[in-house]
């Protein structure tokens, strides 16, 4: 490896080496340094929105016949009156959004960062100086270190100087679930507020090609823990009673895990020589698909910034001020969108429920108040 770059970027991740790519494009030098030596095998479904796959497309990282579309959302409270349905022809977008498998994402997003993409790098230190910053590296070979004028770092563990993380564990743990049903409409995703926590169901494509999908429902830790070790008819019936009768029979549940959650955020997300980015700089709750596509943008904003410096200015601290104050009001939107609704979601009590469901009701009848539900949704549309 070298021992000097201009960029030197901490995560192999999506974000990490879709930052990679963005530079690359402007002429940018920089390496991204993976401390695993192989890819992940990750085979979670990541909903990815409009913006973010046009984003992709830019970078020749979006496969589109993998993706599987969203077209049409329906967002009801369990056991109340009132829905709505969000819809992409509506919009006047072919989808509202997608999901992809993780891994796949990941291995377009390395293809596209190509060389730039070092692995079995770990990055055991960082010490901002004046002119760089000296990073301490272990790999097969041995320790080492690099000089970077910037450290982006794209990876949400470890500890940053002059970089503070704050983690709120949330009470309730996210069931994930694979199912195939019998029958189930191309297109439609499906989001409910059911007594225990809010779920989503998202469509997938499936190894075979057929047509599966997601769940992730938040539920509190000890009920998540109960139904991840029932049999499958039995965990099947409890997930039929919470997504209700619009959807067809459940034909077989193929997996199903539980994750804990937190919600962590870096402040502040610049300091000498150094930005964070991604799940370094903010990791959501995955109920509302925001977190992918909030990194994606951080990298975006973060090229386009670096893009417009003088080589001699490239991780200044003025510049990286300019970047954090125009991901200001994004990030803060997607934080308090994503925190919010878990908050108002995990509100179980009667006459809160059936205050959602008029709302609900009142949202399928105000189109600018479903544009903007849509607006910050997952899709990631204007307001």
């Amino acid at each position: 490896m070298r021992d000097q770059v201009d960029i030197a970027i901490v995560g192999g991740g999506p974000v990490g080496c879709a930052c990679a790519a963005l530079l690359a494009r402007s002429g940018i030098d920089a390496l991204v340094l993976e401390a695993r030596s192989q890819p992940v095998s990750d085979p979670r479904a990541l909903a990815i929105a409009y913006s973010s796959a046009r984003a992709l497309a830019g970078l020749e990282a979006w496969d589109e016949p993998s993706a599987t579309p969203i077209e049409q959302v329906h967002v009801s409270e369990a056991g109340r009156f009132g829905s709505t349905t969000l819809d992409a022809a509506a919009a006047g977008l072919p989808a509202l959004g997608y999901t992809v498998r993780y891994a796949s994402l990941a291995r377009a997003l390395q293809d596209a960062a190509g060389t730039a993409l070092q692995r079995g790098v770990q990055v055991t230190g960082v010490e901002p100086g004046g002119a760089t910053a000296r990073l301490a590296l272990r790999t097969a070979s041995g320790d080492g270190t690099l000089q970077a004028r910037l450290v982006i770092v794209a990876d949400g563990n470890g500890h940053w100087p002059g970089i503070e993380r704050y983690v709120k564990p949330y009470a309730h743990a996210a069931l994930m679930v694979d199912i195939r049903f019998a029958g189930a409409a191309e297109g439609w995703a499906w989001e409910r507020f059911t007594a225990e926590g809010p779920l989503a169901l998202l469509p997938r494509r499936a190894d075979d090609g057929a047509l599966a999908h997601t769940l992730i429902w938040s539920i509190p830790r000890a009920l998540a823990e109960s139904l991840v070790t029932l049999d499958d008819a039995a965990l099947a019936g409890r997930v039929a009673d919470a997504l209700g009768s619009r959807l067809p029979r459940i034909q077989r549940i193929e997996s199903r895990a539980m994750r804990e959650l937190t919600l962590a955020v870096a402040h502040p997300r610049v300091a000498p020589r150094l930005a964070v980015i991604g799940n370094a700089a903010q990791t959501l709750h995955p109920i509302a698909g925001q977190g992918f596509n909030l990194g994606l943008r951080d990298a975006i904003e973060l090229a386009a910034v670096l893009a417009d410096a003088p080589r001699a200015a490239l991780g200044d601290i003025a510049m990286l001020q300019q970047f954090a104050l125009r991901r200001r009001s994004d990030r803060l939107g997607g934080l308090a969108y994503t925190d919010g609704l878990i908050r108002i979601a995990a509100l179980g009590a009667s006459p809160v429920r059936t205050l959602r469901g008029l709302g609900l009701a009142l949202l399928d009848i105000l189109p600018g108040a479903r544009r903007r539900l849509l607006a910050h949704s997952i899709f990631g549309l204007p307001a």
